[in-house]
């Protein structure tokens, strides 16, 4: 009887077996599109990867033929692409296991001053009969900037470290990944003089009111006054006082954390505020007289972990980096740094940093002292996928300091509006949703988190598919915009994806 038992279940697990290796077994359609409908190029720029997404990892190696077509462009003259297309079509080669494909368009020739000149590529066919075309089969690539009309959008924002903030414009479909750990502190540009932290590396300050000697300044100095602050205890899971009177008892409750120092009630913030507001930052408003800018406390955030986390799981936030000090004074035109280490007597170093137009902060790096370049232009970008965001503040009845992954803000410094739609009752869906739909009343332009994390959902470890964003950018452009993906096909976090149409 049992080896009669046992057989019957050696045979199941070979039935069971031969089915699994059926490649196109419980599949998805195999379906390619191209990422976006529409590419600007600058003169400057000489290239440009042309992405085509799949539907689903591809389970067979093979090649998609694209076909293309000029305005005012030959091939060969005005162009040229990699693959070869001489040919008048280009063979994209496909690896079993690709989630995407791509070819490289080169440009030759600039576009005549009032003249219009393009390239639109087209998918032309496949080598595998099953593979078909999906929404959106042809791209048009501009040899000067137009508003994208729609894309599909994989994220660079590097995987489970989340080690990159990731920068979108939706009127060119341009996407900017720079490393979080590239700054601390960034100049705002405008009429105000404004500090922000970067949030996204968990940096964080205090002032010493009434100090203005920043070589006066050590771990062992006490306060001018004494602060009264409140601390998250995890014996007692409230928020306990903590009364303090040094630079030493300071410090550990500087860098964000649970356990953060602070006092809502009486206004003490170490971090600026989510909303990333110009009133809402740590740094006090910076004064053209002098002495009335005082030495901060800055804790210069956690470095960024290169251990991956497990799948579906999270590694952002690594060991504490150093507490310096920090002093900074405007001229209206521009900033000056003095910054040195905590128990630093004798020297200090001291960086001049102008305003820039162009941008709505100046990215500076309390590591290397220097200016680095983080931001786009103000106008050339809509959201930040900042991926870690952290800040003091309440969850629930506690207030402490908080970290989030997945996080994205909008432009609001750059004269960006968004909202969210959520979709009940009557509201249309993402699909439905038209120009006509647009509820202008709505736009968000005082509170960059407007989205923040909301878009997905940690525990179920899925995208929240009851919502959806409008978006309006700073030259009057109307986009909605779809998050569809939370992690890469493996499962791994820190792989987003989104896709957006213009209205």
């Amino acid at each position: 009887m049992k080896k009669t038992i046992l057989l019957k279940a050696i045979a199941l697990m070979l039935i069971l077996s031969s089915c699994s290796d059926d490649d196109g077994e419980n599949l998805i359609d195999f379906t390619a599109t191209f990422a976006s409908a529409t590419v600007s190029t600058t003169e400057e720029e000489t290239s440009k990867e042309i992405v085509l997404n799949f539907s689903r990892a591809a389970s067979e190696n093979g090649t998609i033929t694209v076909s293309y077509s000029g305005d005012n462009a030959e091939y060969g003259t005005d162009f040229t692409t990699s693959p070869d297309g001489s040919s008048g079509t280009i063979s994209v080669p496909v690896t079993s296991g690709d989630t995407n494909a791509s070819f490289t368009f080169n440009k030759l020739t600039n576009a005549i001053e009032g003249t219009t000149k393009s390239v639109t590529f087209t998918i032309d066919g496949f080598s595998e009969a099953d593979w078909s075309t999906g929404s959106t089969s042809s791209s048009l690539v501009s040899y000067t900037p137009i508003a994208a009309t729609s894309g599909i959008i994989d994220t660079e924002n590097g995987g489970s470290n989340q080690p990159n903030q990731v920068y979108f414009d939706f009127s060119t479909g341009v996407q900017t990944a720079v490393r979080r750990d590239l700054w601390e502190i960034g100049f705002y540009n405008g009429t105000e003089n404004r500090v922000f932290l970067n949030s996204s590396l968990s940096v964080s300050a205090v002032a010493l009111t009434g100090v203005t000697d920043l070589l006066s300044v050590t771990e062992a100095s006490d306060l001018p006054e004494p602060m009264d602050l409140f601390t998250y205890s995890f014996v007692t899971e409230q928020l306990e006082p903590v009364n303090v009177t040094t630079v030493a008892g300071l410090t550990p409750g500087l860098p964000i954390g649970y356990n953060q120092y602070g006092n809502l009630e009486a206004g003490i913030s170490f971090t600026d505020s989510p909303e990333g507001t110009l009133e809402g930052t740590a740094f006090a408003e910076i004064s053209t007289t002098p002495e009335e800018n005082y030495v901060y406390l800055v804790s210069l955030g956690k470095e960024i972990p290169t251990e991956p986390a497990e799948t579906g799981s999270i590694n952002t936030t690594g060991d504490l980096r150093d507490i310096i000090k920090v002093r900074i004074l405007s001229d209206g035109n521009s900033y000056t740094i003095q910054y040195a280490d905590l128990n630093e007597t004798t020297a200090f170093s001291e960086v001049t940093v102008p305003k820039d137009a162009a941008h709505n902060i100046t990215a500076f790096s309390l590591t290397n002292g220097e200016t680095v370049n983080v931001e786009p232009a103000k106008e050339e970008w809509d959201i930040n996928l900042t991926g870690v965001f952290t800040y003091y503040g309440y969850q629930g009845p506690i207030a402490a300091g908080l970290t989030y992954s997945d996080y994205v803000v909008h432009n609001t410094l750059g004269g960006v509006g968004l909202y969210q739609v959520t979709i009940e009752g009557d509201v249309p869906t993402y699909a439905n949703f038209t120009m006509a739909d647009v509820d202008e009343s709505a736009l968000v332009y005082d509170n960059r988190a407007v989205v923040g994390s909301g878009w997905r959902n940690t525990f179920g470890g899925v995208v929240n598919t009851d919502r959806y964003y409008v978006l309006k950018d700073a030259d009057g452009n109307y986009y909605k915009l779809n998050f569809t993906a939370y992690t890469s096909t493996e499962g791994e976090r820190g792989h987003f994806q989104f896709t957006y149409e213009r209205l």
